[in-house]
């Protein structure tokens, strides 16, 4: 370990998300001590045992009297999604982007924060970090201008892929994700729409973005990297899961809605050593994981609006419950 980055204790905010599943799985096994800092808006409770503390990021007060006690954050905590944040766009930019602004001014540690390749948005060619950004949603606007506030910061920006599969036995399952959503479309329908097809989505399973993630926290490696271990057209990934699981595709010329259409190079990572996993996981991974859950009836409604970031957000500010 390098001595200006040596891990005392981490903060894991949003930790008892999807992402933060994973990330304090491998945070727990390497007996790195960390707190989860998270508002349940996902979650009734919490049960996984880790140290706990409830609390909204917004809450400045709070964070300021508990950052000293933590080396390093890791910065999850965030409205997830087009749609999510379309809902109510000041909470969507006061949790995305005001929060990273003061953790930026008021945090002296070291900083691992997920952005996102949406702020790509819709490029023909091959992008790297480089690559003209082209945000198209208020998710990706804000994700692009949270960098920003952490460039010249000594933190690590990692802009994610489409994240899939299981990340632990305790997080709520994202169904609202492309991979995740055609496996159980596929197996809970005998069919997969495809919408148009040949647009471009980089994908990268949870856990192994989880192990990248805490495999930086003690080096030195600072700015923007893509984390990307593949990229799909649509209507391949459709084919690979089909042959995994055995439906029939069916395609419509009707254009898909979201415009997003990028494939995202990884090289500056694996040049940097962003990426040290000997074997990233695949997509099959992902389908196997998600079919034994489904399966073995671990998950009774798939559609369940708990598992889509945009209905349970809606469904929270209609009943008032959001602020």
């Amino acid at each position: 370990m390098l001595k200006n980055n040596k891990i005392k204790k981490v903060l894991v905010s949003g930790g008892a998300g999807y992402i933060g599943g994973a990330v304090t799985d491998i945070l727990a096994k390497r007996k790195i001590p960390l707190t989860v800092y998270d508002n349940l808006l996902y979650e009734h409770q919490y049960m996984k045992p880790v140290e706990f503390i409830f609390g909204d990021i917004r809450d400045t007060k709070k964070l300021k009297k508990i950052l000293p006690n933590f080396s390093h954050v890791i910065w999850l905590a965030a409205i997830v999604g087009d749609a999510a944040c379309e809902i109510k766009p000041s909470l969507t930019i006061s949790v995305n982007q005001d929060s990273v602004k003061w953790l930026s001014q008021n945090f002296k540690g070291r900083i691992i924060f997920p952005s996102t390749c949406s702020v790509y948005g819709k490029n023909k060619e091959m992008v790297a970090e480089e690559s003209r950004v082209n945000p198209l949603s208020l998710y990706a606007k804000t994700k692009l201008k949270a960098e920003e506030y952490l460039k010249n910061k000594n933190s690590l920006i990692l802009r994610l892929g489409t994240v899939y599969g299981i990340s632990d036995n305790f997080s709520r399952l994202r169904m609202d994700l492309v991979v995740n959503y055609m496996i159980a479309n596929a197996l809970k329908k005998g069919r997969l729409t495809v919408f148009g097809g040949a647009q471009w989505r980089p994908l990268i399973h949870v856990k192994d973005v989880g192990e990248v993630i805490v495999d930086n926290m003690d080096n030195q490696t600072k700015g923007i990297y893509n984390l990307v271990t593949s990229n799909y057209q649509i209507k391949n990934l459709a084919k690979v899961i089909s042959g995994l699981i055995g439906c029939k595709i069916s395609y419509s010329h009707q254009e898909f809605e979201d415009q997003r259409n990028y494939h995202t190079s990884n090289q500056k990572a694996i040049a940097d050593r962003v990426f040290t996993l000997n074997k990233f996981r695949e997509v099959a991974d992902g389908v196997k994981e998600i079919s034994n859950l489904i399966n073995s009836g671990r998950v009774k409604y798939t559609e369940n609006d708990i598992y889509f970031n945009e209905r349970h957000i809606a469904n929270m500010h209609k009943n008032g419950k959001i602020t």
